[in-house]
Formats: structure tokens, C-alpha cells, sequence
């Protein structure tokens, strides 16, 4: 870039340069600033650099001064604070469905937004105690083509693969032994419990979500679909139906009526949410009623985890299943 040009950038590098190596610990004085413009080939006068900062200041990007023989200047706001940033370093860290390598990009990239000298801190000064992480470097390509056949209303296709006993990856596959490609009209993105989902309309079979870190060979499709009734039932809410309070499980939904000790009030507030009504039953339990979805194996072992301390009142089917798996343990245990 000829010098003439890289003077019209002028006023970008000297915000650059600030956003990235300043904060209110770390500042630059008047000359460090006039040398790295320099190293950028842009010349800039010691007046000139005071009236450009006053400028940027003219439309808030918080650029603050301490006067001195030579002015020290530094970025006093950014657009995320740093508790902002660290909270999303630790979700970035706790999200299974990124591998490692693009978990350390995307960690990288945040801590900058905190400029360079803070950056290696906040990478450093974190704990990540959720160490499970998926080898799929595909993942955020995926997330992309499907925000894309979302907002162009297009099908998409795909594999859709598990890992066997064996540790490998393999795709599933149709009654004849092919690998099977599904096609489905993609309804939206959900992220719940570390994964991200695709919620999706299967012609002939209704909802179904699939883990995006398991697609592969995804394709936009040139057959395109209509906003129909279905889809829009979802999109206006009825989508959180699906998104239990373990996990994401297709399937209808029931009112349970549950009867459990006292001292686990706390656990059914953060499973279902503070507002969740409790009612006292005696001196030492209580009942609470929930929506959830009975034939969900997650949500039965929850319940089987409690022991004799949890107990479902109602419905009386929800009831019989968990007897007959706890018969089911209980033979399994009895044998010799």
C-alpha cells in the first residue's frame, strides 16, 4: 500500500492500536504511539495525533487521556467487559459440540476483545473442569450452511454418524446396509445441555432434533420449503417443548405429580426453574408438578436416582414403568 494511502487509514490504526495493546493498566504514551504508527508507514505529527484522538473521542470510542509531559492514552471502555468475555471463554471452554482446536480459536479471539495484555490472563486464569470435546473440526461449517438453508427456506441433507463399541465413527445406515442420507426441511438451531441441535420437519414422521457435531456431508438441497403450519407452530414457540429439562427428546409431553424429600427443594429449582411451585406434604416432603415428556430415558433415570426419596404420584402408568425397571434391576442383581 503506498504511503498517501496508508494516511487515509490513520485514524483506524490509531484506535487499532489502542483497542489492542491498552487498558486502564497498560497505556501508551504520545511518542510509543507516534512509532508504532510509524512502523505501520504512517506519519502523524505529536499535535495532529492529540486532535485525531479528540476526533474518535467526537464519536465515542472512549479513548481516555492522562496529561503528562507526554500524554499517556488508553481505551477506557470496550463493547464487552471483562466478565462478559470471561463468561464467554467458560462457555466456549464447557461446549462439548467444539473440538479443541476450534474451542482454542474461538477462546483466542474473545480474550482479544479484552486487548492483548489481558488476553493471556483470561486464558490462563480459567478452570475447565469439562474436558469433553469432540473431534469434529466441521462443526462451525455446519452451524453455517444450515443458518443458511434456514434464511433461503432450502432442505438440506445429510449423513448422520455414531461412534460404536469398536471407538469409531460410523454412519448410520438403511435396512439394506447403504448409509443413509436424511432429508429434512430444518426448522431451527437449539442449544441446550453443551450440544448444539437441528430441529427439523421429516415428511411422514413429524419433529426431530439431531446433534449438529454428528452431521456429515451436509448439503443445501435446490428444493425449497414453505413457512406451512408446522413449522410455524414451532417457530412461535411450541419449540421449547422439546427442550426438556434433560435434554433434547422428541416426544409428547405429560403433567407429573412428584413427591420428594425436603431436603432436595433445591435440586427441583434448578432442574425446572425457580418458579416452579412447591407445596409442602407433611413435615418433611413436598409435592411439585411438572411437564415433561415420561417415555424420556434421562428424566426416568433421574427419577430412579432418587431411590426411595422420590416417588411418582401421578400418572399411574409413569408409576408402573419405573416398578417394573426397578423389578427389572433388582432380578438383574438377584442373579448368582
Amino acid at each position: 500500500m503506498a504511503r498517501s494511502e496508508r494516511q487515509k487509514i490513520k485514524l483506524l490504526k490509531i484506535y487499532d492500536i489502542l483497542r489492542t495493546e491498552t487498558d486502564e493498566e497498560h497505556t501508551l504514551s504520545t511518542n510509543e504511539l507516534l512509532e508504532r504508527l510509524r512502523d505501520e508507514g504512517i506519519s502523524c505529527e505529536r499535535k495532529a495525533l492529540a486532535s485525531d484522538i479528540a476526533l474518535l473521542n467526537d464519536y465515542d470510542y472512549n479513548i481516555k487521556t492522562v496529561h503528562s509531559r507526554s500524554n499517556l492514552y488508553y481505551i477506557a471502555k470496550r463493547e464487552l467487559s471483562i466478565h462478559a468475555i470471561r463468561f464467554l471463554i467458560d462457555a466456549t471452554q464447557s461446549a462439548a459440540f467444539l473440538s479443541r482446536t476450534q474451542t482454542k480459536e474461538i477462546v483466542a479471539a474473545v480474550a482479544m476483545q479484552a486487548g492483548s495484555n489481558k488476553a493471556e490472563v483470561l486464558k490462563d486464569n480459567v478452570l475447565c473442569f469439562d474436558k469433553l470435546k469432540h473431534s469434529n473440526d466441521e462443526t462451525l461449517k455446519t452451524i453455517t450452511e444450515l443458518d443458511r438453508a434456514i434464511e433461503h427456506k432450502k432442505r438440506v441433507s445429510f449423513e448422520y454418524h455414531l461412534r460404536g463399541v469398536n471407538g469409531r465413527e460410523e454412519a448410520k445406515r438403511d435396512s439394506d446396509g447403504k448409509i443413509k442420507r436424511y432429508e429434512v426441511i430444518p426448522v431451527s438451531l437449539a442449544f441446550h445441555g453443551g450440544y448444539y441441535y437441528l430441529v427439523a420437519l421429516q415428511e411422514g414422521r413429524g419433529i426431530a432434533a439431531y446433534r449438529i457435531d454428528r452431521m456429515r456431508m451436509v448439503q443445501i438441497e435446490k428444493r425449497e420449503f414453505s413457512l406451512n403450519a408446522d413449522i410455524a407452530r414451532f417457530k412461535n414457540g411450541e419449540l421449547k417443548n422439546i427442550m426438556s429439562a434433560f435434554g433434547m427428546w422428541v416426544g409428547g409431553t405429560q403433567t407429573v405429580t412428584m413427591r420428594l424429600l425436603n431436603e432436595h427443594a433445591g435440586d427441583v429449582y434448578d432442574k425446572f426453574g425457580e418458579t416452579t411451585r412447591l407445596y409442602p406434604d407433611g413435615d418433611k416432603k413436598f409435592l411439585v408438578t411438572v411437564t415433561v415428556n415420561p417415555e424420556d430415558p434421562v428424566f426416568l433415570g433421574w427419577c430412579m436416582s432418587y431411590g426411595k426419596e422420590l416417588e411418582i404420584v401421578s400418572p399411574k402408568p409413569l408409576r408402573d414403568r419405573l416398578l417394573s425397571m426397578a423389578q427389572d434391576i433388582c432380578a438383574m442383581y438377584s442373579k448368582k
